[in-house]
Parts: C-alpha cells; structure tokens; sequence
C-alpha cells in the first residue's frame, strides 16, 4: 500500500513539474550581432523577452550609463520620459517611466525599484528592475499604470574590452494591446535597447565617470 502510494506521489509531483516548466525561450530576431528572444507567460497573454548581445566596453563604463538616468530616452527602447524620483543609495533609485507603445493605444507609465548589485573582482553585475504595486506616484487619465513588471540587465565581463549583457523583462501591459504592436514591442524594445546602449559607450563621459582611460 505504502509502495502504491510513493508511486502515485511521483506521478503528481512529476506531473506538476511539467504544468510549472517554464516555456524554452523562442529566437524573434536576429539581428546586428543582437538576438532576441521571446517565451510565453503561464496565465497571460504578454510574452517575457530577452536581448542578448556583446557589447565594446567594460563592465564599470555600461554601469555608468545605466545610472545616467535622464540619458534614458536617447537610447532605452521606447523611453517616452523618465524622472528620478529618489535615491537612498548609490546603489537603489526609484524612477517613473513612461513607455511608448505607438499605434492607436495609450502609452503605459509606471514607478520603476532598481537596485545594482557588482562584483568587480568576478567580473559580474547585475542591475534589478520591480514595477510598484501601489500608486507610488498618482495616476492620470494621459497614461495606462503598469504594476506588474520585472526586468533585469546581468553584465558579465568577456575581456577587458567587451561585456556581455543579458537584458530580461516580464511585463503585463495592463490592459489590451492589438497582437501586432505587442508583437512589434517585445521584439524591437529590446534591440532598440542594447543597439543604443552600444551608441552610448562612446561617449567620453562615461569613460571618465569610470575612471578608466578610454581607448582611441
């Protein structure tokens, strides 16, 4: 009896191993030495995606422009506007976002926790993003609130001169959004993102920033 038991146990938990499996991430674009990928989201319609790229700086340098907040709308995929609204820490900021999403819907704000975390020494950073639940800043007609967002950057050192970054988000759009714009979004938003990103390293600044001689 005990034996059956044991047997039917592993069914189930076997079973529920595989209902909880997350979805194997999906290639969406190819593009400029920059790969995105999408998977599904168990319960929602809005897919989680991921860029993926090498980008020609060091680690300290992409943190740099990372912080450099009011930059975000040069080259954040889809940053309409962006304001920092605290900072308790060098490495904890909390920013209100608005994401252009085109088309005939309204674009989506939000209140955005980042906290940084390096290992220098490892060559290893990772800079984590949360949507607030609650209406930290007050909502208005002009925007839908997303509250429901978790993204991250991880940037890992390949050599002196390169990192690698993997870019990461899942979001509910918080409402509906026609196919073709979602589908437009979860492929272009990250691209967007990390092609800029690497328009963003040349700039001299955040070399200095780093404290580390940029090479000509």
């Amino acid at each position: 009896m005990k034996r059956l038991f044991w047997i039917v146990m592993g069914i189930v938990m076997s079973f529920t191993w595989v209902l909880n499996a997350e979805e194997p991430w999906k290639l969406a674009k190819d593009a400029e030495n920059i790969k995105v990928y999408t998977r599904p989201v168990p319960g929602s319609d809005a897919n989680e995606f991921k860029g993926v790229a090498e980008v020609d700086a060091p680690l300290e340098v992409i943190l740099e422009v990372f912080k450099d907040i009011p930059s975000f709308p040069q080259w954040y995929g889809f940053c309409k506007e962006i304001r920092l609204l605290k900072q308790d820490a060098e490495n904890h900021r909390i920013i209100y976002f608005v994401l252009e999403t085109t088309g005939p819907v309204k674009d989506r704000d939000m209140v955005i926790d980042t906290k940084d975390t390096k290992d220098l020494q490892a060559g290893k950073a990772t800079i984590v993003m949360t949507a607030f639940k609650e209406d930290y800043v007050p909502r208005t007609g002009k925007y839908v609130r997303m509250t429901d967002m978790a993204g991250s950057a991880v940037l890992t050192r390949v050599d002196q001169d390169t990192t690698g970054v993997v870019y990461t988000v899942k979001a509910d759009p918080a409402g509906y959004i026609p196919s073709f714009i979602s589908n437009m979004l979860q492929k272009e938003q990250p691209f967007l993102t990390l092609k800029g990103l690497r328009e963003m390293v040349k700039k001299d600044m955040y070399w200095e920033r780093a404290g580390i001689a940029k090479k000509s």
